[in-house]
This record gives C-alpha cells, sequence and structure tokens, in this order.
C-alpha cells in the first residue's frame, strides 16, 4: 500500500487526474505479497487484512447512535444476525459522526465500546488497553462473554478511531473458550497482524 500512497502523492504533485476508488482498490492487489497458505487477501471499505479461505461472508448496514455503521463478517460456519457464529471475524466501519451527530470519532469509540464494558464484569475483562500515536487513538479491548444457551467465547477487540477521518474502524476476532488459544494463533493473529487502513481510500 505504501507504494500506491507514493503514486497517489505524485499525481496530486504533478496535477494528473485522481485515480478513482475502483482503480486504486485493484492497484492495492497488485501490490500486496503472496498470502500465507491457507489465507487471502480480503478489500473491505479502506481495509486490508488477512482472511481464512473458504469462510462464508455476510454483509449488513447498522447503525451506532445513529451513525451509520457497514458491518462486514466471516466464519467458517454459516451464520446470521440472529444467529452469530462462534468463531470469527468481523470488520465494522463507522463514518461521518461529526456530520451526523456533531461528535469526533475518538468520543464515537467510547459510545461504541461503551456497552460492551458496562457489560462485563472486572473478572470477566481479560484486557484494556488505550494508546494514542498522533490523530490515531487505538483501543484493545477483550474480555470473557457467556452468551445464553451457547458455551462462554473470548472475544478480542481493536478499535482505531481519527478524528481527522471522521471514522472509527472495529476489527473483532472471536472464539469459544475451550479453542480460543488454537484458534487466536490460526486465524486471529494473522487477521489482526496484518491489517491495514488505507486513508487514501474512502471509509463510506
Amino acid at each position: 500500500a505504501t507504494a500506491l500512497f507514493g503514486v497517489s502523492a505524485h499525481a496530486q504533485e504533478t496535477g494528473t487526474p485522481p485515480v478513482g476508488v475502483a482503480e486504486i482498490r485493484e492497484a492495492i492487489k497488485t501490490q500486496l505479497p503472496p498470502p500465507p497458505l491457507g489465507f487471502d487477501w480480503h478489500l473491505y471499505k479502506n481495509t486490508v487484512f488477512l482472511q481464512a479461505l473458504n469462510w462464508i461472508e455476510a454483509e449488513h448496514v447498522s447503525s451506532v447512535g445513529g451513525v451509520p455503521m457497514a458491518v462486514y463478517a466471516a466464519s467458517a460456519q454459516a451464520f446470521s444476525v440472529s444467529q452469530p457464529f462462534e468463531m470469527g471475524i468481523t470488520v465494522q466501519t463507522i463514518s461521518g459522526a461529526r456530520k451526523a451527530r456533531n461528535m469526533d470519532a475518538k468520543d464515537m469509540a467510547v459510545l461504541y465500546l461503551k456497552p460492551y464494558v458496562d457489560a462485563h464484569t472486572k473478572e470477566n475483562v481479560l484486557l484494556l488497553e488505550r494508546s494514542e500515536n498522533a490523530d490515531t487513538e487505538r483501543t484493545v479491548f477483550r474480555y470473557r462473554d457467556t452468551p445464553v444457551g451457547s458455551r462462554p467465547v473470548i472475544v478480542h477487540k481493536f478499535v482505531m478511531a481519527s478524528n481527522d477521518a471522521d471514522t472509527v474502524h472495529v476489527f473483532t476476532f472471536q472464539s469459544p473458550e475451550t479453542t480460543w488459544g488454537e484458534n487466536w494463533k490460526a486465524f486471529g493473529k494473522p487477521f489482526l497482524g496484518k491489517l491495514v487502513v488505507l486513508p487514501n481510500v474512502p471509509a463510506n
């Protein structure tokens, strides 16, 4: 993606027409390294990440506090909004909080996370860390969840919020507690360890 940004910057400096979103996404595919065995690169909105081959995919639109949220999910097992998966990934993009609610993206990230934090006791919160680099605020939240009628799962959320981009990205991996270690190593780490948010591509 770095080389692509260089091309974009060069186009701006020389006055050549800006590259369209579709063209940028196609160019990204040519610049990515070969994926690890059993994985492929996936592009969703302005994010790039590794996903296991042959997983079932679904997309839908939701909202947080009246602000639109695009949702992408994938799992090895069939799932739906009413029947969620036990193990899989989710990518959520919340755009336009400033326009919709006059709210900074970093405040929107807090609004998104608060129900999850409030719903879990201290014993079930496994990790909660926040850091900031330039305009981007990053929060990692891992917790143990006990859905009614289902076995316990571990949920790991990585949240990135940028006021300048007016966008919040939420990357989630979850797995049954009994197989968390092996699933985290096999699927969670590749997904979260190689993801990239592309600032030159619109998030919506």
